[in-house]
Formats: structure tokens, C-alpha cells, sequence
């Protein structure tokens, strides 16, 4: 699955362009991207177990999870595909990785390890391209220290988890490192945090907690840079947990666990914040949300992974996507929890706890793509005349085109298949599918 960038913008539609649109004599709105299919693909040969985070680090893809050893090596929880093979980040940690980030130039992890590269490093440590460094003396404090999850806000690095003490501060559940020392965000959460990210200028963090600085918070609540506020009266359920967080169309979403209402609102397992207020998602899923990415990360739709079977009214086995208006499988999806999302070379990297997607073996990590459905420019699952009005969009706007029609397949309109797109050389080509039309989607 290769991939070539598509060329510089092309600027205004020629003549034969327009020519298009003045036969149909009809201006189409845009549709969904449902329509088209996903094909998965196994990174090598995988992990020797569960995969629970990933990012992107000099070019290459991160993955830390419980795992001994990735295509065969050992790497102990942490280890780096090149785009060929799996390779360890040194020697790894004593235990498990959760979360993973990338802050000041440098590889960040966290979860329940207290030595990386066999240096005393409590549950956070910073890789520098070759070795393993701690960040102060880490975190500690309560039963089982763990860090679940790491962002980047105002410069600083965020570490979110289960623990009462960074480096030497009192920090419950939440602690900022500005490049020397560690530090508290407010009073922090009791007694967890689960989830980070930056949304509207504001620090926002998820997990299992009533009330931040005596603030009822009920699961989430923003950092405004000086104190804590609600979202609205939060996210309940029962034993309602927020395990993961992003931002998608320009609205917060939180999926989660025991998750069924978000401001009063019903919303099954995941929920969207306008900025004022919670609304569902459709119908949300049948189970937990363990994860949440957008892909492709200009103009995509919202990936959402976790225990599920169905997301709306539609089969989706662990594995989501959201067009701003329906649900919809990615492929088969996999045959167990998908625990973590990121992007890597234009493909959609899912991990968990599996060892099929797609229906072929892939030990708990999987590189999935759109399959291009060449000339479905509306991605409807059909090349007709529907696909005119969208073909000059993407020809004279390509960027408005992707907003029209998020997630998308970019190769659906490089018609004449030489790799380069958008393309006047692609128009004649196009003509020739419209003329054989209707033609269906693979």
C-alpha cells in the first residue's frame, strides 16, 4: 500500500471541465463517504501481545503495549517499525506502556514500567533517538502508580493517570513537566484520569472523577489555564469512565466506558461538545470506546476503536467511522478490542487485542486504507453522473472536495491511475467511466 502525494493546487477548472457540469444541467449536493471499503494489512508479524498505544516518531512508527517482542525481536513493550521491519528502542521497560507521545524533540512513554533501557525511570521516561532518560524521578504514590495517557499543552508536557506524586510534588491523577521539573495542574482529580487532549485553547481531561477543586466535573473537565471548569454537568452512566478523547470537525468527542449519557443527553458509549453542549453521536455503540483518532487526518472522518460489535445500526466488529452524519464499518474490522489509533504513512494503524483484520492474520497491530473506487468522487459506491459536479470540485478545489466529502479516498479521482492527483489528464479518462456508467464499487 504505497502511496504518491498528490500534485500542487491546479487553480481554475479548464473549459472541458465546466463542459461536464453544463451537461448535466445539475448542481449534486454532497453525499457521504460510506460507501467505500477498507483493506487491512499486518505489520510484519506482529506482537507477542496486546497492543495498547501508538504515535509517529522520526518517521517511524511507535507501539507500546504488554507485549515481549515485535517481529520476532525483543523489545519489551516499546518497539519501532521502520516501514519493513520491527525494531527495539533500546531494551525497553520492565513493563507495561500505555501512552505515548512526542514532546521537545523526544519520544515520550508512559504506563506501569519503573525502569526503560534498564535505568530507573518511574512509570514516564523520554527516548532521545538512542537511549532512555527519566523525567525527574517520575510518578508515584497510591496502590498501583500508572500513567494512562500524555498531551502536549502551552509548551508543556501533560502526564494523566493514576498516581499521587510527581518527581516530589503532590499531584493527584495530573502533572505538568516544563523541560526541568514537574508540577501540579490545580488541585488535580481523585481517583483517576484517563484521557487528554487540547481542545479550543483549553486543556481537557477524561477518566473517573466527581469534582475538581470542589467542582462537580462528573468525568471530564477543561484546564483553562488557571482553573478547572465543568463541560456541562459531564458524562454518567454508573461506573462511567472517559477513556479516550479528540477533536473532530471542531467539536470535542469522548468515548468511554458505562457510558450513557453526556449532558443529560442519551449517547451510548461516545458523545460530541459543540462548545456549549453534549449531543450523541447516531445511535453511539453496543460497548466500550477505547480509542479515537480522524483519518485522514485532513478532511477525514472520526475513527473510533474499542469493544463494540455495531456502531449505529451497522456491524462493526471493534472498529467505527464517522462522517459527521452516519456510521460506518472500516472493512471487516478485527476479531478483538482495538485499544489504540494513529496515522502512518497515510495509513490507519490500529492496535489491540486481536490476531485477525480484516479477516487475515495480524498479531495486534494492523495498517489499514481506503480501497480507491476509481471515479467515485461523491464515495456513494457508484460511478454515475453523480460523480461530475464532485470530479470538477476536486479537480479546480481540491481541498474544498475533501470537505465535501470527508474521508474520502484521494485516488478515487486519479482516473488514469499514473499516481499523480489532482490531474487535468485524469478528465478524459473520467468521461470514459461516466459514459460506461453506472459502474459498481468494489
Amino acid at each position: 500500500m504505497n502511496h504518491q502525494g498528490h500534485q500542487t493546487s491546479i487553480g481554475t477548472v479548464s473549459a472541458r471541465g465546466c463542459v461536464l457540469v453544463a451537461l448535466t444541467g445539475i448542481v449534486l449536493p454532497a453525499l457521504s463517504a460510506q460507501g467505500q471499503d477498507y483493506e487491512w494489512e499486518p505489520l510484519g508479524s506482529g506482537m507477542s501481545n496486546t497492543v495498547l498505544a501508538a504515535t509517529v516518531y522520526n518517521g517511524e512508527l511507535i507501539a507500546g503495549g504488554f507485549f515481549a517482542t515485535a517481529g520476532g525481536v525483543t523489545c519489551n513493550h516499546v518497539a519501532r517499525w521502520d516501514g519493513n521491519a520491527w525494531q527495539p528502542l533500546g531494551s525497553g521497560m520492565n513493563d507495561d506502556v500505555h501512552a505515548l507521545t512526542v514532546y521537545d524533540g523526544a519520544l515520550i512513554a508512559g504506563g506501569a514500567f519503573t525502569t526503560a533501557g534498564g535505568v530507573a525511570c518511574n512509570r514516564i521516561a523520554r527516548w532521545d533517538g538512542s537511549a532512555w532518560q527519566p523525567l525527574g524521578s517520575g510518578m508515584s504514590g497510591g496502590t498501583e502508580p500508572y500513567v494512562y495517557d500524555l498531551t502536549v499543552y502551552n509548551g508543556e508536557l501533560i502526564a494523566g493517570g493514576d498516581f499521587q506524586i510527581a518527581g516530589d510534588v503532590t499531584c493527584f491523577s495530573i502533572a505538568r513537566w516544563d523541560g526541568s521539573a514537574w508540577y501540579p495542574v490545580g488541585s488535580g482529580m481523585n481517583p483517576f484520569l484517563h484521557a487528554l487532549t487540547v481542545y479550543d485553547g483549553d486543556l481537557v481531561a477524561g477518566g473517573r472523577f466527581w469534582n475538581v477543586g470542589g467542582v462537580a466535573c462528573n468525568n471530564i473537565a477543561r484546564w483553562d489555564g488557571s482553573a478547572w471548569q465543568p463541560l456541562g454537568s459531564g458524562i454518567s452512566g454508573g461506573n462511567t469512565c472517559v477513556l479516550a478523547l479528540t477533536v473532530y470537525a471542531g467539536e470535542l468527542i469522548a468515548g468511554g466506558y458505562d457510558f450513557r449519557s453526556a449532558g443529560g443527553m442519551p449517547c451510548n458509549y461516545i458523545a460530541r461538545w459543540d462548545g456549549n453542549a453534549w449531543h450523541p453521536l447516531g445511535e453511539g455503540m453496543d460497548a466500550p470506546v477505547w480509542a479515537l483518532t480522524v483519518y485522514p487526518a485532513a478532511a477525514g472522518e472520526l475513527v473510533a476503536g474499542g469493544d463494540f460489535t455495531t456502531a449505529g445500526d451497522v456491524a462493526c466488529s471493534h472498529i467505527a467511522r464517522w462522517n459527521g452524519n452516519a456510521w460506518a464499518a472500516v472493512g471487516t474490522g478485527m476479531n478483538g478490542p482495538v485499544y489504540g489509533l494513529t496515522a502512518y504513512n497515510d495509513e490507519l494503524i490500529a492496535g489491540g487485542y486481536f490476531t485477525t483484520a480484516g479477516g487475515a492474520s495480524a498479531k495486534y497491530i494492523a495498517a489499514g486504507v481506503p480501497v480507491p473506487c476509481v471515479g467515485d468522487l461523491n464515495c456513494d459506491g457508484v460511478v454515475d453522473f453523480g460523480d461530475i459536479n464532485p470530479f470538477v470540485t476536486y479537480l479546480s478545489d481540491f481541498t474544498g472536495w475533501q470537505a465535501s466529502y470527508p474521508g474520502c479516498n484521494e485516488h478515487n479521482g486519479d482516473t488514469n491511475g499514473d499516481g499523480l492527483y489532482p490531474d487535468f489528464a485524469d478528465i478524459n479518462p473520467f468521461v470514459q467511466l461516466i459514459a460506461s456508467s453506472p459502474l459498481s464499487c468494489p
